[in-house]
């Protein structure tokens, strides 16, 4: 193998880094993934019949606002990232020239903007998981506010329309737990 041929082949095992756009192969990464709310959810009622659970669109409608569900698993993007951070090693370990003849390559500008591109193309991946989880905790966040502050006040009796309703809401708030309960500890 001479001198030019080493040198191609040094870099195009890398060539998605230029050939693609980020944020196209990234959708596309995640268009790999199935949406659970585009999925029908079913459980199982007295009867034995299966019927849509509800709880799912009512949960998700609390939870993931916000959130990008339709993505790979975990272990895709951790394939995707332990690959990309391996092409980073290896783009670190290229030599800064390459002589080719009697032409000696530098190429110290060129592995500086792969290791720039790299970078970019490994903190997008990271960066997704981190947004992503931090706009669930939020939203958990969010939910547990609101429960708490709807059932700091109890009615000691359910003699008015005004107590009443206040225990109404209280026992709304905790049907709202419970179907949070039930759908995330399944």
């Amino acid at each position: 193998m001479d001198a030019t041929d080493q040198f191609l082949a040094t870099y195009s095992d890398k060539s998605f880094l230029w050939e693609k756009t980020l944020e196209e192969d990234f959708e596309a990464f995640l268009d790999t993934g199935v949406d659970p709310r585009e999925q029908k959810h079913v459980k199982i009622n007295e009867d034995g019949e299966e019927e849509e659970d509800e709880t799912f669109k009512w949960m998700s409608e609390k939870i993931l606002d916000g959130v990008k569900t339709k993505q790979p698993s975990l272990d895709s993007f951790h394939e995707k990232i332990t690959m990309l951070t391996g092409i980073k090693h290896e783009i670190n370990e290229m030599k800064s020239s390459i002589d080719i003849g009697w032409l000696r390559v530098n190429s110290t500008p060129l592995i500086k903007e792969l290791q720039n591109t790299i970078v970019l193309w490994i903190d997008t991946y990271i960066n997704f998981l981190l947004d992503n989880t931090v706009k669930q905790i939020k939203n958990i966040e969010n939910f547990i506010n609101e429960v708490t502050s709807g059932i700091t006040t109890l009615p000691k009796e359910a003699k008015t329309k005004q107590d009443k309703d206040l225990l109404m809401k209280v026992m709304g708030h905790l049907r709202d737990v419970k179907m949070i309960k039930d759908r995330t500890l399944d």
